[in-house]
């Protein structure tokens, strides 16, 4: 408190300090309250100010701190100094819970341990007692916005309420009590926390009795505002508090005079539900209980773990203290190299190249679990590790189902068994379903110009005899085209200049035999060319590029003899590929020319 004249002040004392003595039950005797600190019972951010943050739900949090205050009052008349309050030790027991993220109780009770000045009995003013209880407070805070919920900041509106339950005599009570509004804004920077904390202290105006030789002095309401700047997400944190009072009764007054207090702190934490701190600063202003200086130290326990904002580390990120991988991105659990946040194996060492795994093919698939999307199941490396697509669930992968949509057994090839002309031959087996026909035609009707049991419409040499598996030519004929009931099968490829639509020479013997078999098979009324590029580059010019190449082709085919109404073009670009485009094997499967017979309905 500051040193100077102070006559208003000591006629102020002298009533407060002969509170509990036989003289002092007239009326008009003020309680008057020496403590001026109260705790943040959540610590949330700050040990003494309200940051804004409130306790995440369900959690507890129960404080004990113990405070030295040297010279909160001191008296300075004719050169003399005397020190009323020389030194005060008081301990200060706090709580707090919040039922909800946005709701927050609290409560704290100081306590006079010891406390002693100057003997200046001889002046009319009796020692206060040693010990005794002060100013009980309780308290309840809500909190509309949270930087945990993804708030731009963290906003709280508070009330405090001090009972008039402490002792009168140890200037540890407030007559009648008191009731603090308070408003809190805060926001963390990364590692930094700023906050400001605004309060209203509300109570009666405490008077002294007239004083044969002072005036009489007062003390009432007053603003407390409070500004801190405090680190995070360390398990060693740092905080500054700068508080200060400004009196709302008459200024003049020198017990009600302003005053401000500079407090620097750490904390740290002991575990997930211990943390011990440590504050020291100095008083500035002549308040009533404004210190030369005070020192603190606390415990706290239960929940002293502070929560962490998304995409931040925990604050639990040690080797000592219990964490997860997903909590601590920038730590190595396993030493491995690879840091949590990519290892995909964090809890075991692996490699770099295989994100932090050890190589391991859990379901024998040839792919490695690290890179295999379905570990536990036999899969392709097509699909990346897993099954190939089973629309119907019948067992077939719809590549080699040739009813994808309709349950059937893999015998049948994914189809249901039927036979729709009844001629005793599967559908899925007669190459002509809807028309009945003999089991050594494969189920078709038509004849066979050759003799060879092999059907015209199968038979790639329908005009010379030949073996079933030489497709119906003779021993002397390597067949380059073979026939299927909707399709040309091709047993090389055609090909074409790089990036052009111009035919390779060597792709004319096999188009050559793709017209012999044209001309030699009137009964197939459309051949569709169809022609196909890899994912290569832009998809329109793929588009354009295959459709060029299927009209080169049904080009050369018309110059060879065949009838252009039984031909078509079409170019399909990249639309259709039937191998793995992210393989070069892929790519080359991918480009391709295929003949298609386009049956009436």
């Amino acid at each position: 408190m500051r040193r100077g004249n102070s006559g208003l002040f000591l006629a102020f004392l002298g009533l407060g300090l002969t509170v509990g003595v036989a003289n002092a039950a007239e009326p008009g005797v003020a309680e008057l309250p020496l403590e001026r600190l109260e705790l943040n019972p959540g610590a949330a951010g700050s040990l003494l100010l309200g940051t804004g943050e409130l306790l995440p739900q369900g959690e507890l949090r129960i404080s004990t701190v113990g405070q030295y205050q040297n010279k909160p009052i001191v008296m300075t008349r004719i050169g003399e100094v005397n020190r009323i309050v020389g030194h005060r030790v008081s301990a200060h027991l706090a709580a707090a819970y919040s039922p909800w993220d946005w709701l927050e109780l609290g409560a704290q009770v100081p306590l006079v341990a010891h406390q002693g000045g100057d003997d200046l009995s001889g002046r009319g003013f009796v020692r206060p007692p040693v010990y005794g209880l002060s100013t009980p407070v309780l308290g309840v805070r809500w909190g509309p916005l949270s930087q945990r919920n993804g708030r731009w900041a963290d906003v709280a509106l508070g009330v405090g309420v001090g009972l008039p339950f402490g002792e009168a005599s140890g200037l540890s009570s407030d007559a009648g009590g008191h009731v603090t509004p308070q408003l809190m804004l805060g926001r963390r920077f990364g590692w930094f926390r700023v906050a400001l904390d605004t309060q209203v202290l509300l109570r009666k105006k405490l008077s002294a009795l007239p004083n044969p030789v002072f005036e009489q002095a007062q003390v009432g309401s007053e603003v407390r505002i409070g500004a801190v700047a405090a680190t995070v997400g360390r398990r060693l944190r740092w905080e500054l508090d700068v508080r200060g009072t400004v009196p709302l009764a008459d200024r003049q007054n020198e017990a009600q005079g302003d005053s401000v207090e500079f407090l620097l702190g750490s904390r740290y934490l002991v575990n997930h539900s211990m943390e011990v701190f440590a504050l020291g600063g100095m008083g500035i202003g002549a308040a009533l209980g404004t210190p030369l200086f005070r020192l603190m130290v606390g415990t706290a326990f239960g929940s002293v773990t502070p929560p962490r904002l998304p995409g931040e580390s925990s604050v639990n990120c040690s080797t000592d203290l219990e964490h997860t991988a997903e909590e601590c991105p920038s730590m190595d659990e396993d030493q491995d190299g690879v840091l949590n946040g990519v290892d995909r194996c964090p809890y075991e060492a692996g490699t770099l190249e295989r994100n932090g795994c050890l190589r391991r093919d859990l379901d024998g698939d040839g792919i490695e679990d690290a890179l295999d999307a379905c570990p536990s199941e036999v899969g392709a490396a097509a699909w990346n590790g897993c099954p190939m697509p089973d629309d119907d669930q019948d067992g077939v992968p719809n590549d080699v189902d040739s009813c994808p949509a309709e349950a059937g057994p893999p015998e049948a090839r994914g189809c249901a068994k039927k036979d729709r002309d009844h001629d005793e031959i599967e559908d899925d087996v007669d190459q002509c379903p809807d028309q009945p026909g003999e089991a050594k035609l494969q189920g078709c009707p038509e004849s066979d110009r050759d003799g060879d049991t092999i059907a015209n419409r199968f038979d790639s040499c329908p005009d010379a005899a030949g073996k079933e598996e030489n497709h119906g030519c003779p021993d002397h004929e390597l067949p380059l085209v073979t026939l299927s009931r909707a399709r040309f099968e091709l047993t090389g490829k055609v090909l074409f200049v790089p990036a052009q639509p111009i035919l390779d020479p060597a792709s004319r013997s096999l188009l050559d035999w793709v017209v012999k078999v044209i001309q030699e098979h009137p009964e197939f009324p459309l051949i569709v060319v169809g022609a196909h590029t890899d994912n290569r580059g832009f998809a329109s010019a793929n588009l354009q590029l295959s459709q060029a190449r299927a009209v080169a082709v049904r080009q050369y085919l018309i110059q060879k003899g065949v009838a252009p109404e039984r031909l078509e073009a079409r170019g399909y670009g990249d639309t259709r590929p039937i191998d793995n485009p992210s393989t070069s094997m892929g790519r080359e499967n991918n480009r391709r020319v295929e003949f298609h017979i386009i049956w009436p309905d």
